[in-house]
């Protein structure tokens, strides 16, 4: 379980002592400057089709513009080369989709081999990337990271590279080295090793991770803070892992789903990089039978009558319960209609009984954890809980900082996080609720570009990095 992968993408405008990167559909444009020890900002899509949340920036001199899924579960970056296997098998792409983007080592002037076949990682749902360590320039905002330590992947499963944003604590290598994140800090880009994420709400196309700074535009009310929790068994940080006091679901008047408490030391991996939720039988199988998702043996993905994301869902709603706050994630947010042009599968007659009255086929956004493996009482809370929440990722002083999102914003007013601080900053977000509008007329719709889930002939798996 070395990784839970994270994406988001960065803010949009420019403020004193920040630069923001704005955005196309289809491709990254960079035209802002940067100054030294501000924030530092990068966009990115909502895509699910590789997985989460992407960005695009430079590798190598001259700079070639690479995509990456942006994770803070784990903490190597990495990218596939025009040499990596997906990217020359036909058959390979046809199962798992075709490669974005790939680097030339041979054509920058910056690379450098560090250590060849010592890359090798291996996700939460058993998928490995192996390759080769290597330096090279890594270029942001207009602003360069000299001598990044890098993954080049010569066997992948992925289309694109991932960005990982955690604690070097995690990285693969033997032995450990610095992230693009602190050296960010260590070349002056940003003064503290910390940043913020935003993921907006799920009918958003971007949303926004800021290095080095929080944006109080972009949340409900005060942040409330949370210590970060070590490995139990090694007592390393190696994830963004935090107490789990509660969890509810609520219910329109006159309705009541019951859910047993969280064990007492449950904790909670914040990982945007998972598409859905973790959660442990107790609380996943109530749900289940409450709003009729159906779970199928040796399908990882839970189903869901999509009008859950309309009307037949309006009022519900799940409360996730830390030290000092609560975030409240609307049914809505919970309900992916991640097959909008796949609903044909679910014709078949074996598998059509199934889907009776259902307007159509959606993927729920909670699963169990032993669905995957994790054991003791931890949990993952992925994107569906995060597209609710702002959090403020801070490594130098190992805590989270957390509120209620501010959805569907252009406005920003970034405050820049100082290295001697070790607090954050008394700031009040936006007033009043964070609540989206829930859509009329669809659920959560993720393009087929950003489809999460890959449908294979009669199977369907779910990614989780």
């Amino acid at each position: 379980m070395r990784t839970f992968t994270l994406l988001t993408s960065l803010a949009v405008g420019v403020s004193a002592g920040t630069v923001s990167a704005p955005i196309v559909k289809q491709r990254f444009h960079h035209e802002s400057s940067l100054h030294k020890r501000d924030t530092l900002s990068l966009a990115a899509l909502n895509n699910i089709t590789g997985g989460g949340y992407y960005a695009e920036f430079q590798v190598g001199t001259p700079g070639q513009n690479i995509s990456f899924q942006l994770d803070t579960g784990s903490s190597d970056t990495w990218l596939n080369s025009d040499e990596t296997d997906l990217c020359n098998s036909r058959t390979k792409q046809e199962t798992i989709g075709p490669c974005m983007t790939t680097f030339k080592p041979d054509k920058s002037r910056t690379y450098e081999l560090v250590d060849r076949d010592g890359f090798d990682i291996t996700y939460l749902d058993t998928r490995s990337i192996s390759g080769d360590y290597f330096n090279d320039t890594v270029t942001i905002d207009g602003k360069s990271i000299k001598q990044q330590r890098l993954g080049l992947a010569s066997e992948s499963v992925r289309p694109t590279g991932l960005m990982g944003l955690g604690f070097s604590a995690n990285v693969v290598a033997n032995g450990t080295y610095p992230t693009i994140v602190e050296n960010m800090v260590s070349q002056g880009l940003i003064d503290r090793a910390a940043f913020s994420l935003w993921l907006n709400d799920l009918s958003a196309e971007q949303g926004t991770i800021l290095f080095g700074g929080l944006d109080t535009k972009k949340f409900v009310g005060k942040l409330a803070t949370l210590p970060l929790l070590p490995d139990p068994s090694t007592l390393n940080l190696t994830h963004f892992t935090v107490a789990f006091e509660g969890f509810e679901v609520k219910t329109p008047k006159g309705q009541e789903i019951k859910v047993d408490s969280l064990k007492k030391d449950t904790t909670a991996i914040l990982d945007s990089g998972a598409t859905v939720c973790l959660l442990p039988e107790a609380q996943v199988g109530p749900i289940y039978k409450a709003f009729n998702v159906l779970s199928v043996e040796d399908v990882a993905i839970p189903f869901v009558d999509c009008a859950y994301g309309k009307d037949k869902g309006k009022g519900v709603s799940f409360d996730f319960k830390f030290d000092g706050k609560t975030i409240s994630v609307p049914m809505s947010e919970m309900v992916i209609n991640a097959f909008p042009d796949k609903q044909e599968i679910f014709d078949d007659p074996q598998v059509s009984s199934y889907f009776d009255d259902w307007d159509s086929v959606c993927m729920f956004g909670i699963s169990p954890v032993s669905q995957y493996g994790l054991t003791g009482d931890v949990t993952l809370l992925g994107d569906t809980f995060l597209r609710s929440a702002y959090v403020v990722y801070d490594l130098a002083n190992e805590q989270l900082g957390i509120a209620e999102a501010n959805h569907n914003t252009d406005e920003s007013d970034i405050v820049e996080l100082k290295e001697k601080d070790t607090k954050f900053p008394d700031v009040t977000g936006v007033e009043g609720t964070s609540s989206s509008e829930e859509d009329d007329n669809a659920a959560g719709h993720l393009s087929p570009a950003s489809m999460v889930t890959f449908i294979v002939a009669a199977g369907i798996a779910l990614t989780l990095l």
